[in-house]
């Protein structure tokens, strides 16, 4: 499932990060972690399960980094490791447990090496479980979770207190969003806003940063890249119809690329896509007579960035279909909303995930390879799961 792709890619890059860090011979500021948040479910749809309170405890095994590798510095030391995440979600009934595994990065705002008191900003992306989905004939209630398996996004805010050496405690807020990505239905999507408290411990104490000024130049010339992926979905809206097939998704982009900063790539382009879900639906329904696999095609113009962690970077894009015509009929058969909610979905295209390249990008920005996990989505709503393989030029 590209699901359990998009986790093994992330769980790769992790594990990739950490043995770059380890290649010193030093021992890294290894951290543990400890939290608990106290959270609300938002009622995402009108008949939204009832819950109480939902309670969360999080272990997070990670390290600081200090400065071995260029973008340590250029990202102020971010820390980085794998959150292991259990969620008591507030109706046991329907709703159920959730367990997460997700590798996750604390960008940190501390500009003195004895700071105190600082912000982080924390980003996640992973892999969660459910122990009561939604079923047919015993759970019909639960339209957010229709897969047993989702990925799993969290971001949030700290304030961070360094109480000594080998402690430091922390309050903030996080936003833990669970979907499948339309590629099982139902598929409403779980939302918990919390709260959290937690206590962290370096037994081995924090290293002092490495300092050495950064000698690598910008490279400010364009690039041409090319990608080409598939990607899985259902034929419906986020609530159904439930069991249906899964069906493919054909993509490939031609775009350019320049790097604004050191660690900042801009991007923008042209995507192709081809639903063989669509070329169903318009068979079936008889609305076209000819060039049903052009009709069942899109084009979007894009533009977007990418943020460079080591090898892999964190992918956002943003387009307009310039064409998809199949979009409208399917709207008025399976979404019969508002028609702010049409023209959005109909022409807003959306894209986040993340690269992997096979060459560090900071030092090699052209002649590389580029592996991908993304979801794509009509405005904010999800659309398929896609995997991309890529090359800059």
């Amino acid at each position: 499932m590209p699901k359990n792709c998009l986790f093994l890619l992330l769980l790769f890059c992790t594990i990739h990060l950490l043995a770059q860090e380890n290649s010193t011979g030093k021992p890294n500021p290894f951290v543990l972690e400890v939290q608990y948040s106290a959270g609300k479910l938002a009622p995402v749809y009108k008949h939204f399960p009832k819950s109480v309170l939902v309670n969360t405890v999080e272990l997070h095994l990670g390290y600081q980094t200090y400065g071995r590798e260029r973008w340590n510095k250029l990202l102020n030391y971010p820390r980085l490791g794998l959150s292991f995440i259990y969620q008591e979600l507030g109706n046991k009934n329907v709703l159920g447990q959730q367990f997460s595994i997700v590798p996750t990065v604390y960008f940190s705002t501390a500009k003195k090496e004895d700071a105190k008191f600082y912000a982080e900003v924390r980003y996640g992306l992973g892999l969660a479980c459910f122990s009561n989905p939604y079923d047919s004939t015993s759970n019909k209630n639960n339209d957010g979770v229709g897969s047993a398996f989702t990925w799993q996004y969290t971001i949030g805010t700290n304030l961070h207190w360094n109480v000594s050496k080998n402690a430091s405690i922390q309050i903030g807020a996080v936003w833990y969003h669970a979907s499948n990505a339309h590629t099982q239905l139902p598929n409403v999507g779980v939302n918990n806003f919390a709260v959290y408290f937690g206590l962290l411990a370096y037994p081995f104490g924090r290293l002092h940063r490495v300092h050495d000024k950064d000698t690598v130049g910008i490279d400010k010339k364009w690039h041409l890249n090319f990608r080409f992926g598939s990607g899985w979905h259902e034929m419906g809206n986020a609530f159904g119809p439930v069991g249906g097939k899964k069906y493919p998704v054909y993509t490939a982009s031609i775009y350019t690329s320049r790097r604004l900063a050191k660690l900042i790539t801009a991007k923008m382009g042209l995507i192709y896509r081809y639903y063989p879900m669509y070329h169903t639906f318009l068979q079936n329904q008889k609305v076209f007579d000819s060039k049903l696999t052009l009709r069942s095609s899109s084009f979007t113009v894009f533009v977007g960035a990418d943020f460079l962690l080591g090898h892999f970077a964190i992918s956002l894009e943003a387009g307009v279909n310039v064409y998809k015509p199949a979009y409208k009929p399917f709207y008025e058969l399976y979404e019969k909303s508002t028609p702010i909610n049409f023209y959005t979905k109909q022409y807003l295209a959306t894209r986040f995930g993340l690269n992997y390249y096979i060459l560090d990008p900071y030092l090699h920005p052209r002649n590389n390879v580029f592996v991908g996990a993304y979801v794509s989505a009509n405005s904010g709503q999800a659309e398929f799961l896609e995997l991309n393989l890529g090359y800059v030029w």
